[in-house]
């Protein structure tokens, strides 16, 4: 990027002109938001030290974080209350500056595991079990603008100033590099999968047989994969890749004490605008073809399979049961449509609701996750069988992340299609919904076919 050092001069003395306006003694959370139209944030550019990185191509949004002016962290049972209640207690007293009236607010980023107990050791070390993150500097690109907003726990203006000027500098030298995906296609080599082929048979015959004997209507196991590069992968290239071959997921990666965890996920756990919130149920599932009248084919066939109404109706009721207490005016449509991917499709129903009184969207979030897609139904005998099967530790994979901001609203992703990242080997995730009908092959099939939209892009990091 030409003329780095002069729009960082300009950008910082404008960063100074606004800091003269906080009163001395303030106490809480400063931010302020500065118009920056010289700089254009379309792809995870490569970073050396920390990041958080939220994009949805679809609606030409992305957030980017670098350092963390402060951090809330907690787990167990009641984790995502505790965060709430932080948070709100900050976002109180979270005085943000706006002089280029932008119209953009400060944001901070969260994510939570599956379980609110996982210890999140071995391959997860680095990750915490729940989070909230305040960057120092925020890059926020929308449709029809960009704006860097600075965040900080103090008034002082020289430490401001000088922290923020090499957190730009680090964010400059990013966007001035090449990210984009590579052109050539890396072979991976597969090196260990858990459980295994066998191991998955027997357990999702074991699911299928604890369903029939009424045990549980749906429960949701997991298998991981490991995969081996030629080469360390490459954070930024792959979010290029799932930016060009996924543009209507939601593309999330973070990197933490030299944990890179990456998704693209098709699901929206929630998201809050005012009063207003809604869902995503998604359930059921289906390969693409590329004949369109065979893909058109496959489409209905995935309508009209019984399997897969079922299992999407116990996720549509376990959603609208956990936000019955929350919300008033629920509607739901009577039947699922497609969710079209680039080599999935997917019953979707979209959920949508008014919140009562004054809850968060943590507080919901605590009652809502996990929801039958990611876990089963009912959701206390899904989770038993999981925990006695030894699958509910599993990390940052099937819990949620996304971003809050000091109004109150936000967005929350089912992590979901995703990656952990350390050098050149990766571990992957998917699972499937296991009902009464369910067939053991059928379900390891479709587990293949959600591990390919990380391996493909996997193949140009």
């Amino acid at each position: 990027m030409a003329n780095r050092q002069p729009l960082i001069k300009a950008i910082i003395a404008r960063l100074k002109t606004s800091l003269t306006g906080l009163p001395a003694e303030s106490k809480g959370l400063f931010s302020v938001t500065l118009a920056v139209p010289e700089l254009q944030l379309h792809l995870l550019p490569p970073l050396k030290n920390n990041w958080f990185y939220w994009g949805e191509p679809s609606r030409r949004e992305y957030l980017l974080g670098l350092g963390e002016a402060l951090r809330l962290s907690s787990r167990g049972s009641h984790r995502l209350k505790q965060l709430s209640d932080q948070f709100e207690n900050i976002r109180s007293k979270w005085i943000q500056m706006d002089p280029d009236l932008t119209g953009l607010h400060a944001t901070a980023f969260t994510g939570f595991a599956f379980n609110p107990d996982d210890p999140m050791i071995q391959a997860w070390t680095g990750l915490p079990n729940a989070a909230i993150f305040f960057p120092e500097l925020l890059l926020h690109q929308t449709s029809e603008a960009c704006a860097v907003t600075f965040t900080f726990t103090h008034t002082d203006s020289s430490r401001a100033t000088l922290r923020s000027q090499h957190l730009l500098q680090e964010l400059l030298d990013g966007l001035g590099a090449n990210s984009g995906p590579k052109t050539r296609k890396t072979t991976l080599s597969r090196t260990g999968a858990t459980p295994s082929n066998d191991e998955w048979i027997n357990q999702v015959s074991s699911a299928t047989s604890a369903i029939r004997m009424g045990r549980l209507d749906k429960v949701v196991p997991f298998r991981r994969i490991s995969v081996k590069s030629t080469h360390p992968f490459n954070p930024a290239r792959l979010m290029a890749s799932l930016d060009d071959l996924h543009p209507s997921s939601i593309l999330f990666s973070v990197r933490l004490d030299g944990s890179t965890f990456a998704a693209a996920t098709p699901e929206h756990l929630i998201t809050r605008q005012g009063n207003k919130i809604s869902c995503d149920a998604i359930g059921g599932t289906i390969k693409r073809a590329l004949n369109p009248d065979e893909d058109m084919k496959l489409g209905r066939s995935l309508l009209e399979d019984p399997k897969s109404r079922h299992e999407h109706a116990l996720v549509v009721k376990g959603i609208l049961d956990s936000l019955k207490s929350h919300c008033h005016n629920l509607t739901a449509a009577t039947s699922p449509s497609l969710k079209r991917l680039r080599n999935l499709q997917h019953l979707w129903t979209g959920i949508n609701g008014k919140l009562s009184g004054d809850t968060t969207l943590l507080r919901v979030a605590n009652d809502l996750h996990p929801t039958a897609a990611v876990s089963g139904f009912p959701s206390a005998s899904a989770e038993r069988w999981l925990h006695d099967h030894k699958n509910n530790t599993r990390g940052w994979y099937t819990g949620a992340a996304g971003w809050l901001d000091n109004r109150g609203d936000g967005e929350l992703a089912v992590l979901l299609r995703c990656a952990l990242l350390n050098g050149e080997r990766a571990e992957l995730f998917a699972g499937a919904g296991v009902t009464s009908e369910s067939c053991p092959i059928a379900e390891l099939q479709e587990t293949e076919l959600k591990f390919g939209t990380m391996l493909e892009a996997l193949e140009h990091a």
